[in-house]
């Protein structure tokens, strides 16, 4: 018996199931969909939906206007020529031009969390070298600093002035990426994808760092970042994902959060249901 797909599942052939209901993807696109649709029923509804639509707009004849619209139409076209072709022509408007600095104000409230958050962590781990006992056995510190250099190059790209010229699927890329450089728990890299679960503005970048974080579910990080994560979020996929992926991590920690969002009188019905069963599933 295969497992249901999650949300983040779904999410990522979406974007196709257009293009496979009118059979127009590549042949491994079109492999790829047909994969998740014989483990999901709800996409599989989606597909049936969308090619019942496209027979039923088929079928629809096109409507002819009449002449005497499209006279009118061409009558109230000259109207419009002509006001604007007596309209005066503005003179262009010159602006002295002005240094402007981008910080802080511009940089978005996001970007300068994940930023902060690597800056202590990476203050964390210089204090941590510093203050060792005396007497503490010496460890090599080449891991760390290996580390800590891809935890910075990824926090830079997913934050500051890098991240505005990459799109999400571009920061969804860089994430999925991350999971495979995480060396070991306590690698400061889960701390950046913690951050961007938090505070991407983006609800799908959110969707694949909950999704990366699972894969690396085996730092005691992780459970404590979805449960804090829960009360903050308002996108309903993020909650719904979050949900199962704490209830099958067994986080039973979460069962206040969980009971919160159940009795959420603005969240939505499938979020509260969601959370109900994760409640009961727990205790």
């Amino acid at each position: 018996m295969t497992d249901r797909p999650s949300p983040y599942d779904c999410f990522t052939v979406a974007d196709q199931l257009i293009d496979y209901a009118d059979q127009v993807l590549l042949p491994e696109q079109t492999a790829r969909v047909a994969s998740h649709l014989s483990q999901c029923p709800a996409c599989q509804e989606q597909v049936a939906q969308l090619r019942e639509l496209s027979v039923q707009m088929e079928a629809i004849e096109p409507a002819k206007p009449s002449p005497a619209l499209r006279n009118q139409f061409l009558l109230m076209l000259e109207k419009e020529k002509a006001v604007v072709a007596a309209a005066p022509v503005p003179a262009p408007e010159v602006r002295e031009a002005r240094i402007r600095t981008m910080w802080p104000g511009e940089v978005s409230r996001w970007a300068m969390r994940i930023a902060a958050g690597v800056a202590l962590l990476v203050m964390g781990m210089v204090l941590g070298q510093q203050w060792q006992p005396e007497n503490a056995p010496t460890v090599t510190s080449a891991p760390i600093a290996g580390s800590t250099k891809h935890a910075m190059q990824l926090a830079n790209a997913l934050s500051g002035d890098a991240s505005q010229s990459l799109s999400a699927s571009d920061r969804i890329q860089l994430v999925d990426n991350a999971v495979e450089q995480v060396d070991a728990t306590g690698d400061p890299a889960v701390q950046v994808l913690i951050n961007t679960l938090n505070f991407d503005p983006n609800s799908n970048v959110r969707l694949a760092a909950a999704n990366a974080l699972y894969r690396l579910r085996t730092d005691p990080r992780v459970g404590e970042a979805f449960i804090q994560s829960l009360t903050i979020q308002t996108d309903p996929n993020v909650q719904i994902l979050l949900i199962e992926l704490l209830v099958n991590m067994r986080e039973r920690r979460a069962a206040p959060q969980l009971e919160q969002l159940a009795n959420k009188p603005d969240a939505l019905p499938i979020v509260r249901q969601q959370a109900e069963y994760g409640l009961g599933t727990l205790i």
